[in-house]
C-alpha cells in the first residue's frame, strides 16, 4: 500500500499509482501558474520540449483564434497571439481532456464536462473573490482529479457506486472510504502532491467539500461556488441536474466591503457558449 506525504493510507486505491502520469509539460506550466511574472520564454521551452503536447495545445489554439488570419504554427506566436493566461488555460484543458480520453466510462466523460463547467464558473466568478482568473480556472479544472482517478482504477465498481445515489458531500465521502479505503480528496491530494502541483492548488483538491469557516482560503471558496454553479448549468458529475438558482451561488461568495457580487444570470450564457466552444475544439 502507499501513503500520500500526510500519511494517509490509500488502501485499496493504491491503483492510483500505476495510472499513466499528468503529462509533464503541463505540470511544469502549471506550477508556474501563481508566480506574479512568467517569463514566455520558460514557457515555450517547457512546451516546445513535449513535440505531441504542444501540438494539441496549437490545435486547440487554432480553434480558439478561429478568426485569425494565419494558422498558429508556434508556441511562441501563440503567446504573442493569446496570452499568456489565456494558453495556460488551454494547457490544463488539453492535460485533463488527455487524462480522461483513454476510457469510455460514461461517468468519466461525465465527470470531465463537471470539472470543465466549473472552471468555466471559477473563471467568471473569480474577481468576486479576489482570485487571479487563470488560477481560478485551474483549480476549477482540477479540483476533481481524484474522482477522475478512481473511475480508472475502478471503471465498473465506481460506475455501480456512483449511480448508486449517495446523497450529500460528506455521506459520499463516507461511502468512498468505505468502498476502497480513501475518498476522491485524499486520492487527489496524493497525485497532486505527486505531480508537484502548488500549495494552494493541493489545498483546494484536498478540501473542496470542507465545510465554509471564516478561515477558508478565497480559492476554495471559488471553487465550491463554481462547482454549484457548475451542476446546477448543467454540468453535473453524478445525480440529477440541480435547478437553476443563482442566489445560491451568490451566497457562497465573501461578501463585505465594496466587493461587487455577480450576476449569475449573465454570466450563463457566457459559461455555455465557452463550454461548447473548448469541446468543439478538442473533438
Amino acid at each position: 500500500m502507499i501513503a500520500s506525504k500526510q500519511g494517509i493510507d490509500l488502501g485499496r486505491a493504491s491503483g492510483v499509482k500505476s495510472l499513466r502520469p499528468f503529462p509533464s509539460a503541463a505540470c511544469k506550466v502549471i506550477g508556474l501558474i501563481s508566480g506574479d511574472s512568467v517569463d514566455y520564454r520558460e514557457v515555450s521551452q517547457v512546451l516546445v520540449a513535449d513535440a505531441a503536447f504542444s501540438s494539441q495545445v496549437l490545435r486547440v489554439a487554432n480553434s480558439a483564434l478561429l478568426g485569425a488570419r494565419h494558422e498558429v504554427k508556434s508556441i511562441v506566436q501563440a503567446l504573442s497571439l493569446m496570452g499568456m493566461d489565456r494558453l495556460r488555460s488551454l494547457v490544463v484543458t488539453v492535460a485533463v481532456n488527455n487524462y480522461t480520453s483513454h476510457g469510455d466510462n460514461a461517468f468519466l466523460r461525465c465527470s470531465w464536462r463537471h470539472n470543465l463547467g466549473a472552471a468555466l464558473w471559477c473563471e467568471v466568478l473569480a474577481e468576486h473573490c479576489n482570485v487571479a482568473k487563470p488560477l481560478g480556472y485551474t483549480a476549477g479544472m482540477l479540483h476533481d482529479i481524484g474522482r477522475i482517478a478512481l473511475m480508472m482504477v475502478f471503471p465498473n465498481d465506481y460506475a455501480k457506486f456512483l449511480s448508486d445515489g449517495v446523497t450529500g458531500d460528506l455521506d459520499r465521502l463516507e461511502a468512498e472510504r468505505k468502498f476502497c479505503d480513501a475518498d476522491h480528496c485524499q486520492v487527489g491530494e496524493y497525485l497532486a502532491e505527486s505531480w508537484n502541483f502548488p500549495a494552494a492548488l493541493v489545498d483546494v483538491i484536498a478540501h473542496h467539500h470542507d465545510e465554509v469557516t471564516r478561515e477558508t482560503p478565497r480559492l476554495r471558496l471559488l471553487v465550491q461556488a463554481g462547482c454549484t454553479a457548475a451542476s446546477m448549468s448543467g454540468f453535473a458529475t453524478v445525480g440529477a441536474e440541480s435547478d437553476w438558482e443563482p442566489s445560491r451561488i451568490v451566497d457562497m461568495m465573501p461578501h463585505g466591503g465594496d466587493r461587487l457580487l455577480p450576476r449569475c444570470e449573465d454570466l450563463l450564457e457566457k459559461v455555455v457558449w465557452k463550454f461548447n466552444e473548448i469541446e468543439c475544439s478538442l473533438l
